[in-house]
């Protein structure tokens, strides 16, 4: 008979793996103990690929209630792209096996979940420098995934006690009201064994620095960014104002060893020319601009950088601090600098646009955004700003064209576009429909229970045994893990 592990295991896998960052602690304690996905336990003591994945589904819908993630759709774009990249070169057919995220939080990490969930701190990516450095922190977070390190800490995990699985939710619990007692509790509970848990995260390190730098090579990264990366962070942590080590130091342990290794590797690879940079530094302006508490400081710091050398990234911010203190002549000024660099960059004009439809100027914003459709159809960016001016055009009909075409095409459509189309769907009295696209929304970001509530409301609105109950009806066995041709139950 298969035992499922307790809550408690599971997030000590999470906490030992550097799953969770430490900063999770004051966040809120996972809900894990209300409907966990019943994971069995193999043979070989480790979690099966499909597990793998039921596991992040559930931290990540933790993740999306817990923690400030970063909803700027450009900045959710430039990241995921980045990674597809990355994943792609990892050797995986398809990057819809990975789900990459933002996390606004100054504290420097990245971590990686079962199921191919990455995310990156705010902090950490400022702190790069270049795209390669980023790629390289992202390129080994996928490494942990692709070699299961996840399945074999939740093996390792099979040797802690009832009782240091308990202390360790408990320090969950404590970490609710104080992080730092949350911590002390936690210290305390794993200290048995720590010595093993360390051991086993410092070889997965070494492992995912090795594969990391092979998918840089073959993403046509310069794989010498893995050590550039490692310098920043020492630097970063010599700059550390508090005692303890940064988030990522403490969950990805760096010594010279590791630094001298992923060293040589690079150098027994081709080396690579730089990528351009200027979409890296818009990402890091969006970033700096949606982050900071102090836009005012951020503003003079940007001029200042400005008057000495423009650079991409200090006019794309300057740009954008004034279109947020709805400075907007100025706004446009900074815009149009910018096109010494590039000429017309999409999000540069995707911002331009959102700038005239502020001023008033639908027409022109209009014309800006149908020319950045048809140059970009498969960018969620473009398409939500497009099909929001059409409906404030009252164009309901030419948005539901357009959002449904995006979905249609696109290879990974963004969840979000199935919410706007719901909306759009609601607007005209399609209720049927809309339930539907809402239901793959929730699909999309792994809230199948809600998915299924929708589904049902769904068939409240078609007729008895037409196409669409039988397809709606076909949808709900899918969510349920129902065969396709069995009987279903009738809902209590």
């Amino acid at each position: 008979m298969k035992k499922s592990p307790s809550p408690a295991r599971i997030v000590a896998l999470a906490l030992s793996m550097g799953i969770l960052a430490p900063s999770f602690l004051g966040s809120g304690h996972l809900q894990a103990q209300q409907n966990l996905p019943n994971m069995g336990e193999p043979a070989d003591n480790a979690l099966s690929p499909i597990e793998e994945r039921q596991l992040g589904a559930q931290f990540m819908r933790e993740i999306r209630t817990q923690l400030p993630l970063v909803r700027d759709i450009p900045v959710t774009e430039y990241i995921q792209t980045l990674g597809n990249r990355l994943a792609l070169a990892s050797g995986k057919r398809s990057s819809s096996d990975f789900t990459f995220f933002v996390i606004n939080d100054p504290q420097i990490n990245a971590f990686a979940i079962p199921g191919g969930y990455v995310g990156v701190n705010v902090g950490l990516a400022l702190a790069m420098d270049i795209e390669e450095q980023l790629a390289s922190v992202v390129a080994h977070e996928v490494a942990h995934v692709t070699q299961r390190h996840h399945a074999r800490a939740f093996a390792l995990s099979n040797q802690y006690s009832v009782r240091t699985a308990a202390t360790i939710f408990a320090a969950l619990l404590i970490g609710q009201a104080s992080p730092q007692a949350g911590q002390a509790a936690l210290a305390a509970g794993m200290a048995a064994n720590q010595h093993n848990a360390v051991n086993f995260t410092r070889t997965n390190e070494i492992e995912a620095d090795r594969i990391g730098i092979e998918i840089l090579t073959n993403a046509q990264y310069d794989p010498s960014a893995m050590a550039e990366s490692f310098a920043i962070l020492r630097r970063e942590n010599r700059l550390n104002t508090s005692r303890d080590a940064l988030q990522y130091l403490r969950t990805h342990p760096l010594d010279n060893n590791r630094i001298a290794e992923a060293k040589d590797r690079a150098n027994s690879k081709p080396s690579r020319s730089l990528a351009p940079q200027i979409d890296f530094q818009l990402f890091k302006a969006r970033l700096a601009v949606l982050s900071t508490d102090d836009k005012g400081q951020l503003l003079r710091t940007y001029q200042a950088k400005f008057n000495a050398s423009p650079t991409p990234e200090t006019t794309y911010g300057i740009a954008l601090l004034h279109a947020e203190a709805n400075r907007l002549d100025q706004a446009i000024e900074y815009l149009d600098e910018f096109d010494q660099f590039s000429g017309t960059h999409p999000l540069v004009q995707l911002s331009r646009a959102q700038v005239l439809e502020r001023k008033g100027d639908l027409d022109a914003s209009m014309a800006i955004l149908e020319s950045l459709h048809q140059n970009y159809p498969e960018r969620f960016s473009v398409v939500e700003k497009l099909v929001d001016l059409q409906v404030r055009k009252r164009q309901i009909s030419n948005a539901k064209r357009i959002s449904k075409q995006y979905i249609r095409r696109a290879p990974n459509p963004n969840p979000l576009a199935w919410r706007q189309l719901a909306q759009l769907q609601q607007r005209v009295g399609e209720q049927a429909e809309s339930h539907e696209s809402l239901a793959k929304y929730f699909t999309g970001i792994n809230e199948l229970g809600r998915a299924q509530n929708q589904l049902k409301l769904a068939l409240q609105h078609v007729a008895p045994a037409s196409n669409d109950e039988l397809r709606l009806k076909a949808s709900l066995k899918s969510l349920r893990g129902i065969p396709p041709g069995t009987r279903d139950e009738p809902d209590q």
